[in-house]
């Protein structure tokens, strides 16, 4: 028997006719080769078979681990190294029985389980591919869908049992869909300067070697904070390579004309400022250096002297040219004439193999230019993908993405950061330098996050100090003593840490510490693929819980159970009937947006006004989100913790035992209901911003007008913007999509608690 045998055929358009143009051609061949390709993996997936090269792919990864070459495993299989090397290449199939043999030839636990794992039928869930760290969980509820299927094919069952077991096989399928994914971010988040960007290249071996002294330095840039120009995303690929998404060319103008007008006009700095805040106006430094180097407008330049020695010239030729044209619009056209964006059109480089150079120095050099502009086939980037060949956290079963989120600078607020917290696959690493940790912007979005109910928070965050060299030496303990060595000097910190996150409603968050310069990289690593686990067991008992639930009610069904099932429902249908209706919370949503507009340097506040909202240092999408998630919250906050006090009641009455499955099941109904209110409210708050608000004339144009009228601007912007709002009927729309969402929840919890009475 051979395990997998594909069809060898040839695509083809021509008896569909000559007459077809080219691109319906094109068209036809890709309807074809696609309904081929879903044919052939609908008939792999019935057979419950992985494909040849899968199998040759996981028997070499097997063959490794086990520590064999590939001519010593041939050898204890009686085959010749040609014959292994094909099979683990894809290109020979292989019998049952010589499956058999090599798995018994590498011998390790992992390899003797494979003919089973192979032999499975996955009638319901997508066969999970060899390796996969929760497979046998996964095969779990397999059968569990298969048992719930077979039940629901049979007519005596009841009505109200059907639809239990039909939110049941919703619950595994949900829940599974999160562990069969073995794909995670590590999203490191911090202040600018705070040294994330280094020590995520120490973690992941970004470090080139300089070929003439040896020392080693960071691939991707770093410095003083304000280095890197956007998200940088470390990912594993076959190759060394650097992979841009660009700005769009409405963005990139747009900054231009920003760095133009404030060349050419420069603005008036408010009363309510001093000097030091003035950069709020115009782009960011890395967009600026990007724009300068792209349009060769570069403020200061080396040159040699005449002793022969670089020196550095201090000059502004953007500055000239701005005195040189006629408004900061025709300056603007000619910045962008310069940059030359119709030829930069490269999206992605790859390592050439001829390179003199070593791989991670030609990494680095091509991530600089990329970053600052300097690549003349780059246009600026939105966001930068740095491949590699190794397995990230020298992890293979997981597809592990390291992220270097840009880094905080006024305002930790910011679309991209909640973005990952949201993100249930996410691990979010709260960077904070060793003195500083929790900095204020950790503690920000720690508490943010609390307020905003985000789930499985304490799993899925982690708090990172970034001590330089002697600093956790110079820690004391309460007697006053200096720590003796590092890992006490991290003792004692953490133990303040501690303290500062308490106020904060966080409980269980991890805290850890890396010294780039000193401490090991592999260790550290390991610790961060533990956080990643960590999450991922959160997972898996979460599917556990269900399968075990819908394992207990399927074979639940007893005059007994049947009598506490219906005693238990009445009691929650009473509760139901008491809290169906939900009243409009009193929560303002756009309370988070004055409260930042009312702390916002004027300055920061002018530069978001004067673009609509849309500012890194004052963003008003995630603020009148977060705005609409508090308004959920305090909707049905109160209603859900008394649920949970009756759920309690009822489990712990040990006369209604046999319920206790069908009492789980509708608390997991209601806290899922309740989740999907606030991220579908936080959701409208972001479309109030979008959809209206941002096209509306009227709040831009009276506060545009309230700038250089003197102390008091952030309070009349804030009176703009609150006229705005009473105007429309916002409010009332977010309260009726609580009420709705609410209704919906009910309903469904009484759909599984009916009786056939």
């Amino acid at each position: 028997m051979n395990l997998l045998e594909p069809a060898n055929q040839s695509l083809s358009v021509e008896p569909f006719g000559n007459h077809l143009e080219p691109l319906q051609k094109q068209y036809l061949t890709y309807v074809i080769y696609f309904d081929m390709l879903a044919t052939s993996i609908q008939q792999v997936k019935e057979a419950g078979m992985a494909t040849r090269i899968e199998i040759g792919k996981y028997l070499t990864h097997l063959r490794i681990k086990s520590g064999l070459k590939q001519n010593e495993l041939a050898g204890k299989a009686g085959w010749s190294a040609s014959v292994l090397s094909r099979i683990e290449s894809g290109d020979r199939p292989m019998s049952s029985d010589e499956l058999i043999t090599i798995i018994e030839a590498i011998g390790i636990p992992e390899a003797l389980i494979l003919h089973d794992t192979l032999a499975r039928d996955w009638q319901n869930l997508e066969a999970p591919p060899l390796g996969h760290p929760n497979e046998a969980l996964l095969w779990e509820a397999e059968n569990t869908l298969q048992s719930i299927q077979s039940l629901l094919g049979r007519q005596d069952i009841r009505t109200p049992f059907v639809r239990r077991l039909k939110n049941l096989r919703d619950e595994i399928y949900e829940a599974a869909s999160f562990v069969q994914r073995t794909e995670h971010n590590v999203a490191f988040v911090g202040n600018i300067g705070v040294g994330k960007s280094t020590a995520i290249c120490r973690v992941t071996g970004l470090m080139a070697q300089n070929e003439r002294t040896n020392a080693l330095s960071p691939v991707l840039d770093v410095g003083g904070g304000g280095v890197t120009i956007c998200e940088v995303h470390i990912v594993q690929g076959s190759s060394y390579g650097i992979v841009v998404e660009p700005r769009t060319e409405d963005e990139i103008h747009r900054e231009v004309r920003e760095f133009a007008k404030l060349l050419k006009d420069p603005p008036e700095i408010s009363q309510e400022d001093d000097a030091a805040t003035s950069d709020s106006f115009g782009t960011s430094k890395e967009i600026e250096r990007a724009i300068r180097n792209m349009s060769g407008l570069i403020k200061s330049k080396r040159t040699q002297g005449p002793d022969g020695r670089r020196v550095r010239v201090n000059e502004d030729p953007a500055a000239d040219l701005a005195e040189k044209s006629a408004d900061a619009d025709a300056f603007a056209l000619e910045i962008s004439a310069r940059m030359n964006l119709a030829n930069r059109t490269r999206r992605e480089l790859w390592y050439p193999d001829i390179s003199a150079k070593q791989p991670l120095r030609w990494l680095q050099e091509i991530f600089s230019q990329v970053n600052n502009g300097r690549h003349p086939e780059f246009s600026i980037p939105k966001r930068i993908e740095v491949i590699i060949p190794q397995a990230l956290l020298n992890e293979e079963a997981l597809s592990i993405r390291i992220v270097d989120t840009k880094g905080i600078d006024r305002t930790a607020v910011r679309r991209d950061i909640e973005d990952h917290f949201r993100d249930p696959n996410t691990l979010v690493v709260l960077c904070s330098s060793f003195n500083d940790a929790p900095s204020p912007s950790v503690q920000q979005l720690l508490e943010r996050a609390a307020e905003g109910r985000f789930a499985n928070l304490e799993f899925k965050t982690a708090v990172l100090a970034l001590p330089r060299p002697d600093e956790a030496l110079a820690v004391k303990d309460d007697q006053g003593f200096s720590a003796e060595n590092a890992e006490e000097g991290y003792d004692l910190k953490g133990d303040q840490i501690e303290m500062r996150l308490k106020p904060l409603r966080v409980s269980d968050v991890r805290i850890e510490f890396f010294n780039a310069n000193e401490d090991d990289a592999n260790q550290f690593g390991a610790s961060l693929l533990a956080l990643v686990n960590r999450l991922r067991e959160k997972r898996c008992e979460h599917l556990s819980e269900v399968i075990c639930n819908a394992n207990g009610q399927i074979h639940s069904e007893n005059a007994e159970a049947i009598a506490a099932q219906r005693d238990a429902a009445s009691s929650i249908k009473a509760w139901i009937e008491n809290n169906n209706a939900l009243s409009p919370a009193s929560v303002s949503l756009d309370r988070p947006l004055m409260d930042a507009i009312n702390s916002a340097h004027a300055s920061s506040l002018r530069a978001s006004v004067i673009r609509q909202g849309d500012w890194h240092n004052l963003e008003y999408s995630p603020q009148l989100g977060f705005g609409a998630r508090r308004m959920a919250i305090a909707a049905v906050e109160s209603k859900q913790e008394n649920f949970k006090a009756i759920a309690e009641n009822i489990l712990q009455n040990p006369e209604l035992k046999e319920a206790s499955g069908l009492v789980r099941q509708v608390s997991r109904m209601l806290d899922a209901g309740i989740q999907d209110i606030l991220d579908t409210s936080q959701l409208m708050g972001t479309i109030i911003y979008t959809g209206d608000m941002k096209s509306s004339g009227e709040p831009w144009e009276r506060s545009n007008a309230e700038w250089g009228q003197g102390p008091g601007y952030r309070d009349r912007v804030s009176n703009h913007h609150k006229a705005w709002f009473e105007s429309k009927n916002h409010q009332a729309s977010v309260n009726q999509i609580v009420i709705t969402e609410w209704q919906k929840i009910m309903e469904q919890m009484l759909s599984i608690l009916e009786t056939d009475e």
